[in-house]
C-alpha cells in the first residue's frame, strides 16, 4: 500500500511539473517577443515590413499599417520596451531580440521567400539603421528622422548613469553620451541643442558611428530642417556622406523637408509649420511607396 502510494504520489508530481512547465514555456513564448503581424490580403507583394517605433515605446502607433497591407506589403510591428513584455525603459535593449522578431517574420507563409524591409522612426530610425548594418536578412531600410550614431540610452531614472541604448552578444554597442547641457533651456519637445553639443564629442562618434555601408540593400533617408527633437538632417546628410565614401553598392537617397519637424505630419507639430509638414507627410509617403515598389520589381 506504501509503495502504491508514493507511486501515485510520484505521478501526480511528475504530472505537476509538466504543467509548470508547459505553462512556463508558453509564456515564454509570448514573452520572447512583443509584435503585431499584419498580413496582407489577397495578391502580396515581393517586400514584406518590420516597422519600429521611436523613444515612446510601446507598439509603433505612428504607422498606418492598413495601407501597407492593402497595397500588398505583409507588415509587423515591434514593440522593444515599455510593454508588458517587455524592459521599462529603452535600455541595453539585446539586438538579438529583433533577430528573433525577424526570423519569425521570414517563416510566416505571407513572407516567406519575400525581402524584408525594415521601416523606423526617430530612435527606431536609428535602430532600423544599427539592425540593417548588423543583419542581412535585412534588404532595405527607410529610416524617418534617424540619428547616424548610436546615442545614450534614455532612461529618466538614470540620467547620467551613461549605458547604451542596444546590446548585441551582451555588450554595450559604443554610443554617444550626452553632453552637459542645461536642461533649463530646452523647451518642451526640444532637444536638438542637447544632441547638437553630443555629436561635437568626436571620439564618442567615430567609435558609435552606425556602419550603414554593411547594410544589404538600398536605404532611404527622411528629414525635417526644423526637427527640434534632434538634428535629423544634419545626421541623415552625414550618413550619405559615408555611404558616398565608402562606396555603397546600393542605391541611396535623402530627402530634407523645408518647414518641417520631428514627424513629417502636420497633426503632430514638433518643429517647422503646418503646411510644412504637411507637404512633408504627402511627399514622404510617396517616396516610400515609390521605394519600395522599387524593391518589390527588383
Amino acid at each position: 500500500m506504501g509503495d502504491h502510494m508514493n507511486k501515485k504520489i510520484t505521478l501526480i508530481l511528475v504530472f505537476v511539473i509538466f504543467l509548470v512547465c508547459m505553462t512556463s514555456c508558453s509564456n515564454m513564448r509570448y514573452r520572447t517577443l512583443d509584435t503585431m503581424f499584419y498580413p496582407a490580403p489577397g495578391k502580396t507583394k515581393n517586400v514584406a515590413i518590420l516597422f519600429l517605433g521611436g523613444s515612446d515605446g510601446g507598439f509603433p502607433g505612428c504607422y498606418d499599417y492598413k495601407k501597407f497591407t492593402d497595397a500588398g506589403y505583409s507588415s509587423l510591428a515591434v514593440a522593444y520596451f515599455n510593454t508588458e513584455n517587455t524592459p521599462e525603459v529603452l535600455e541595453m535593449i539585446p539586438l538579438e531580440y529583433f533577430e528573433k522578431a525577424i526570423k519569425w517574420f521570414k517563416s510566416q507563409p505571407e513572407v516567406q521567400g519575400k525581402k524584408i524591409v525594415i521601416y523606423g522612426t526617430s530612435k527606431g530610425g536609428e535602430l532600423a539603421l544599427v539592425l540593417a548594418s548588423k543583419f542581412p536578412q535585412i534588404e532595405g531600410v527607410i529610416a524617418r528622422v534617424p540619428a547616424s550614431v548610436v546615442f545614450q540610452s534614455i532612461n529618466p531614472k538614470s540620467r547620467w548613469e551613461s549605458k547604451s541604448s542596444w546590446s548585441y552578444e551582451d555588450k554595450p554597442l559604443p554610443f554617444v553620451p550626452y553632453a552637459p547641457y542645461d536642461d533649463s533651456k530646452a523647451g518642451k519637445n526640444s532637444y536638438v541643442e542637447l544632441y547638437r553639443l553630443s555629436l561635437k564629442q568626436s571620439a564618442a562618434v567615430s567609435a558609435a558611428v552606425i556602419e550603414v555601408e554593411s547594410i544589404n540593400g538600398p536605404i532611404l533617408l527622411l528629414s525635417g530642417k526644423e526637427d527640434t527633437i534632434w538634428p535629423s538632417t544634419q545626421m541623415c546628410e552625414t550618413i550619405i556622406r559615408r555611404l558616398e565614401n565608402k562606396k555603397f553598392n546600393f542605391w541611396y537617397k535623402h530627402f530634407a523637408y523645408n518647414n518641417a519637424g520631428h514627424f513629417l505630419n502636420e497633426n503632430y507639430l514638433i518643429g517647422g509649420t503646418r503646411s510644412g509638414n504637411k507637404h512633408a507627410r504627402v511627399d514622404s509617403e510617396q517616396r516610400v511607396h515609390d521605394f519600395l515598389k522599387m524593391l518589390s520589381e527588383n
